[in-house]
């Protein structure tokens, strides 16, 4: 688990959200209103909405592309939980919360826990 999540205001442009990204290394932000989690964005949704036609980035807020189907799970949530809880959701970063957001957990936190485990599938874009 990170125990210092990053995160991003929901006003904040998808051009400031991309920026933030590569200035922290990393490809997924929670999104958050006066600190509370709102949703998630990644890399991915960035750039697919970045490269639609009439999209600015620089005008529109992150909110706008959020994906607020965000899962939390608490720190005493197994490992075996947090893999089943992926698998079943295809979210592959998920948010750390007790009475608020204490960290995250991703997919690569996983396998370096538990490196004998085997991915189920692989997805197309990553063969």
């Amino acid at each position: 688990m990170h125990s210092s999540p990053y995160t991003v205001d929901q006003e904040a442009s998808v051009t400031k959200t991309a920026k933030m990204m590569i200035q922290t290394g990393q490809d997924t932000l929670f999104v958050t209103e006066k600190g509370k989690v709102k949703g998630i964005v990644d890399l991915r949704t960035i750039l697919r909405y970045t490269y639609a036609e009439g999209f600015r980035p620089n005008q529109v807020p992150v909110s706008e592309i959020t994906n607020t189907a965000t899962i939390f799970v608490r720190p005493s949530t197994s490992l075996d939980d947090v893999i089943t809880i992926m698998t079943e959701t295809k979210q592959y970063t998920l948010a750390v919360v007790e009475d608020e957001l204490v960290g995250s957990i991703n997919i690569c936190d996983i396998l370096k826990a538990k490196p004998d485990i085997k991915p189920l599938e692989t997805s197309p874009h990553m063969a």
